[in-house]
């Protein structure tokens, strides 16, 4: 691995991990497995780095977070139709009913397509639209940090947030459904002149 390499992927463990923990955490709703399944993020990384030239280190970091959490949950699933047999509930137990949260198979595939098909339309925004795009909806970062980074003005940020929002719009949602389907785009409320919030 070239020092260059190693230099990125460490940038990017550590610029990402509590944003991976916390979306790994949703994911499995459960803190402590979310944190084990990160330690094996960061090691197939770095493994798969060692053989492999990365060109961007964050979208294999949570791609590969993508693929382990199913695992991890496909796992637990295995582990309860093993060790829960049917007969342990009574008909009448609450418990009997409830459907599985686990998304099936075919959903998992649509999922799977779906996170290909967005990061594929975020990598194709221009440099200043996408960077303020990931900064916002991945990092969690405000108009204000972001525009400190960017060393541009909060103005210019929402330009380019709208430009990326009416992209991704364009290209990830089909014609027909444009008119009905609205990606949210959220306003920054520390943004006012005359009392008016700026969209």
């Amino acid at each position: 691995m070239s020092p260059e390499q190693r230099k990125l992927i460490e940038q990017a463990i550590r610029r990402d991990e509590k944003l991976l923990v916390r979306w790994l955490t949703k994911r499995l709703a459960d803190p402590d497995a979310a944190k084990d399944v990160a330690q094996s993020v960061y090691l197939r990384v770095w493994a798969y780095a060692e053989k492999t030239e990365i060109e961007n280190p964050r979208a294999l970091l949570f791609k590969t977070a993508s693929n382990l959490a199913l695992n991890e949950m496909k796992r637990r699933n295995r582990f309860y139709r093993r060790h829960i047999s049917p007969g342990e509930f009574a008909e009448d137990d609450p418990l009997h009913n409830i459907q599985s949260m686990e998304p099936s198979p075919e959903k998992n595939v649509s999922l799977r397509e779906d996170l290909a098909l967005t990061m594929a339309a975020i990598k194709a925004l221009p440099d200043r639209p996408r960077r303020a795009f990931v900064m916002n909806r991945f990092d969690g970062l405000s108009y204000k940090e972001i525009a400190a980074l960017l060393k541009v003005s909060e103005s210019s940020i929402e330009k380019y947030m709208i430009e990326a929002l009416k992209r991704l719009r364009k290209s990830l949602i089909p014609d027909q459904e444009q008119e009905s389907t609205i990606i949210p785009f959220q306003p920054n409320p520390d943004r006012q002149r005359k009392g008016k919030l700026v969209q």
